[in-house]
């Protein structure tokens, strides 16, 4: 920290490429348990590019990335999917009041009666699918409250291919259906199960896999060049891709096809920035729609507001809208000011305040 903050000291005046690259190249680490091989950043206002800057490798001797690699979205991934789901709203084929189990309660491997329990109570008939999207139906999370005995069991056999009924069948394997934390509507908690049902929703109701849809709904329409489902569709560009890292583990080399409906695409800065840009102009759901999924909520103490798949955030005294990823990634709008943040570290348990890092690069960009 000490180190940082004498660095910033040396630019009390805004900065040019030039001086966001040096700061940039800072953060790149490769010999500690978080390596960070390179590091890349876009900032845009109105149109206007204020920070295109890319730093370091694709990963640890490899060639110099650029800011139009490609990279894992991770959980950004559930932006795209609430914007599904507000889509078929509008169409009239949901309510988001609607009860999930209605929908779902014929897919016999989700054993729907059994999948939430508080209390040795069972609410999984009254989750709702906006308690789904805002991550406030109770439901625990695969990834995360069994963290160590799932990636345990993921690096056993990294190639091995998930579909959604795998994960659910972890899922009951690690008893969370018994671990709930809270009544539908009485709580936050993040968890990917919410959005892996969702998914399984939108597969429902559009009849056609979630990267049919993801790609006739929001990549085709957009002309998005370099975003796909990872491991459900085939890469749509041969561009370079990012690597990208937990801890000294290149996940490059394990297929995250769990990740799928809650975090799987694969997208780069610029595509990032045009689906951004379309979902806050009108060009993907209405006006409504979009209040509807920027209204936040606060979920806990020290952690940011969210909404219908979107945090709430604020950069440099400006109110973003969006999401991070679990690999050091973010992409973010600011209607106020019509700004595009998006960035990728490329680690997800970097050895720094990433937050803080792109708070001052932002803040000293104009």
């Amino acid at each position: 920290m000490k180190t940082l903050v004498l660095f910033l000291s040396m630019f009390p005046f805004l900065m040019n490429a030039q001086e966001i690259s040096k700061l940039l190249e800072v953060k790149l680490i490769d010999s500690t348990d978080n390596p960070i091989n390179g590091i890349s950043v876009l900032l845009e206002e109105k149109g206007k590019t204020l920070i295109i800057e890319a730093v370091g490798k694709r990963k640890k001797n490899a060639d110099v990335l650029q800011v139009t690699d490609q990279f894992r979205i991770a959980s950004s991934t559930k932006t795209f999917t609430a914007t599904i789901i507000l889509q078929l709203e509008e169409e009239g084929k949901l309510s988001l009041s609607d009860n999930i189990y209605s929908y779902l309660k014929d897919i016999e491997y989700l054993r729907l009666d059994d999948f939430h329990f508080y209390k040795n109570a069972a609410f999984a008939k009254v989750i709702s699918i906006q308690q789904l999207l805002s991550h406030k139906s109770g439901l625990a999370d695969v990834f995360n409250d069994k963290q160590e005995a799932f990636f345990g069991r993921v690096m056993q056999n990294p190639e091995q291919q998930y579909q959604p009924e795998n994960v659910v069948d972890l899922y009951f394997e690690f008893g969370l259906h018994k671990e709930a934390k809270f009544k539908p509507g009485e709580g936050w908690h993040y968890s990917d199960m919410n959005y892996l049902l969702l998914g399984l929703l939108i597969e429902k109701l559009d009849q056609k896999s979630l990267a049919q849809s993801i790609r006739e709904r929001i990549v085709k329409p957009l002309h998005l060049k370099d975003t796909y489902l990872e491991y459900y569709e085939s890469a749509r560009d041969s561009k370079p891709r990012l690597h990208q890292y937990v801890g000294t583990i290149d996940f490059n080399s394990v297929n995250t096809s769990f990740d799928w409906s809650g975090g799987g695409l694969v997208s780069t800065h610029q595509d990032l920035a045009t689906f951004i840009k379309a979902l806050f102009n009108g060009k993907l759901i209405s006006e409504k729609s979009l209040q509807k999924m920027i209204t936040t909520e606060a979920t806990f103490e020290n952690h940011l507001p969210y909404g219908l798949g979107v945090y709430k955030s604020v950069y440099n005294g400006q109110t973003f809208y969006g999401h991070y990823g679990f690999f050091g990634t973010y992409i973010g709008y600011c209607p106020e000011t019509k700004t595009v943040l998006s960035y990728c570290v490329t680690q997800a348990t970097p050895s720094f305040n990433v937050y803080e890092f792109v708070n001052y690069i932002v803040e000293n960009s104009k």
